[in-house]
């Protein structure tokens, strides 16, 4: 019993070389004061990051005995937790700093984890921080994962995340302007950039006419944009607000107005639809006692407020579709 167990324990022997620091020819150490004697050749396998410094640095002491800025004990016991054994506690307390930790050391197969991780782990509490360190890092299918949840989510953002308003206006002003914004009123969109300049006015009330540009405000109601929004103090006490204030409220009286005369008008910019979260599709069917060769695309959330549709040919596709 006593050699069963014996030869259990001793049965990894990359784990015993660890502990026991067997043939280490290498110390790293942390910038909070841990100590890690390791294996040039074992993390030269793992890392680029490594192989580079332990084959360039000319001095022997220095290349035995490393300091890594901006690593702590925590990120490095599980760095090495992972180039030993292949395993890693990635939790969703630790998963943005293990991102940064093996994208700086240049372990791809963890970077790779902890992305999935995120992508999994991606709620509203933290999406914010996720969408800024897939851009920091260039990480692209996290950040279109991420973008695409915050986009989708815009609504209770914008009232509720305090991340939301530390973003720098470049940042703020990307989401703002996206096609894919999901919201049903512009409303909204006005409403979060009062709130994320109220966060710290006497710094960003410059940024309102570079956020109203990108803004739809030709899809504002025409009450709320002339009682609330152009009388507004940040809007009238900011000069270069007043082009787009003038051009919003020419759009506006003029849908007044050829609504009237029954009349189609042009959209601008400042009025383009964004485009929607749920489509629904009607194809073929009958149009004036004759078939139709239509697909009609009408965005679900506007049902009720407008019937505009794209009309696409496609006798082709309505052939191939009967066929089958």
């Amino acid at each position: 019993m006593e050699s069963n167990q014996s030869r259990t324990e001793t049965s990894d022997p990359m784990k015993e070389v660890r502990e026991e620091k067997l043939f280490c020819d290498a110390v790293l150490r942390s910038e909070d004061g841990g100590v890690f004697p390791v294996h040039r050749v074992i993390l030269s396998k793992c890392s680029a990051y490594f192989r580079k410094l332990f084959t360039t640095i000319q001095h022997t002491s220095e290349e035995t005995d490393i300091v890594l800025r901006g690593v702590s004990s925590d990120m490095m016991t599980r760095i090495l937790d992972y180039v030993y054994f292949g395993e890693v506690d990635i939790r969703s307390d630790n998963a943005g700093q293990l991102l940064v930790t093996a994208d700086n050391l240049c372990i791809p197969e963890l970077r790779k984890l902890c992305c999935d991780f995120l992508m999994d782990a991606i709620d509203m509490d933290n999406c914010i921080d996720i969408l800024r360190v897939a851009r920091l890092l260039s990480f692209a299918d996290l950040k279109i994962h991420a973008r695409r949840f915050v986009l989708r989510q815009f609504v209770e953002l914008s009232q509720q995340s305090e991340h939301l308003l530390e973003l720098p206006v470049e940042e703020l002003q990307a989401i703002i302007e996206a096609e894919e914004l999901n919201v049903k009123e512009e409303k909204v969109v006005w409403e979060c950039i009062l709130r994320w300049i109220n966060r710290d006015p006497d710094n960003r009330k410059g940024h309102n006419a570079g956020l109203l540009k990108v803004a739809r405000l030709g899809r504002l109601d025409a009450k709320f944009f002339n009682e609330t929004v152009s009388k507004h103090p940040y809007v009238t006490e900011n000069k270069a607000c007043k082009p787009l204030i003038s051009e919003t409220h020419k759009f506006l009286d003029d849908v007044e107005r050829l609504s009237k005369e029954d009349k189609d008008l042009m959209t601008p910019r400042i009025a383009r639809p964004r485009i929607p979260q749920d489509i629904l599709f009607a194809i073929g069917g009958r149009r004036d006692g004759k078939v139709t060769d239509v697909i009609e695309a009408y965005d679900a959330r506007a049902l009720f407020i407008s019937c505009s549709f794209i009309s696409i040919a496609v006798k082709p596709l309505l052939r191939e579709a009967t066929k089958t």
